[in-house]
C-alpha cells in the first residue's frame, strides 16, 4: 500500500535523478543533445555547467615578481610576490587570504592574455592603463619593502610543468614606477 510519503518520497526521487541525469548529459557542450537541454528544457538555468580542465586547460604557471630601484645605477633584488598559497588543514573552513590570491591570479591571466592585442596594435604604453595591469601594479606597490623605495618595476614569467623543465619565460616586463 502505497502511503503520501512514500509518493513524495519517489517523486522527489525521481525529479533529483532526472536532474542528475541531465547534469550528465549536459558536460559535452558541443552534442546535440545537450544544446536541446540547454534550449528548451533549462529555461531557469538549473543545469550546472562544470568545465573545470575545459575547454582551455592551464599548462603553465605565472610568477609575479618585483625589484626596487636602490639609486641610479642599482637596482634590488627580484621578489616574488606569493599568488598561491600552501593549503593547511584548516583551508577548508578559515582561509581569509583566498579571496585576495584567486583575485590576483585571475587578474594576471586576464592581463596576460590581454598583452598579445596589446603586442598586435603596437600599443605597449596603452597597456600601462588597462585595468588588469594598474591592479598588478597596485597589488606590488604594497607589497612590503626591505628598505625604503620611491621606484619599483614588477615582472610577469611564466613556468611549465611540475618538474620545472624549461626555465622561466619573461612575459612582461614593466618600467619603472614611482610608488
Amino acid at each position: 500500500m502505497f502511503t503520501i510519503n512514500t509518493i513524495y518520497e519517489s517523486a522527489v526521487t525521481l525529479i533529483f535523478g532526472i536532474w542528475f541525469l541531465l547534469t550528465i548529459l549536459c558536460q559535452f557542450r558541443d552534442t546535440r543533445m545537450s544544446a536541446f537541454i540547454r534550449n528548451t528544457i533549462d529555461i531557469f538555468g538549473l543545469i550546472p555547467l562544470w568545465t573545470f580542465f575545459a575547454p582551455n586547460p592551464g599548462k603553465s604557471d605565472y610568477h609575479l615578481l618585483y625589484r626596487d630601484k636602490i639609486d641610479e645605477q642599482t637596482n634590488g633584488e627580484w621578489l616574488e610576490v606569493d599568488i598561491t598559497e600552501e593549503r593547511s588543514f584548516w583551508s577548508w573552513c578559515w582561509n581569509p587570504e583566498k579571496r585576495d590570491k584567486k583575485i590576483l591570479s585571475d587578474v594576471i591571466q586576464n592581463l596576460v592574455s590581454s598583452i598579445p592585442y596589446y603586442k598586435s596594435a603596437n600599443g605597449y604604453d596603452l597597456l600601462m592603463f588597462s585595468m588588469p595591469y594598474l591592479i598588478v601594479l597596485h597589488a606590488v606597490s604594497h607589497c612590503d619593502c626591505k628598505r625604503p623605495s620611491t621606484q619599483r618595476q614588477f615582472m610577469l614569467a611564466e613556468t611549465s610543468g611540475y618538474l620545472q623543465e624549461t626555465s622561466p619565460a619573461v612575459i612582461l616586463l614593466s618600467v619603472f614606477h614611482q610608488i
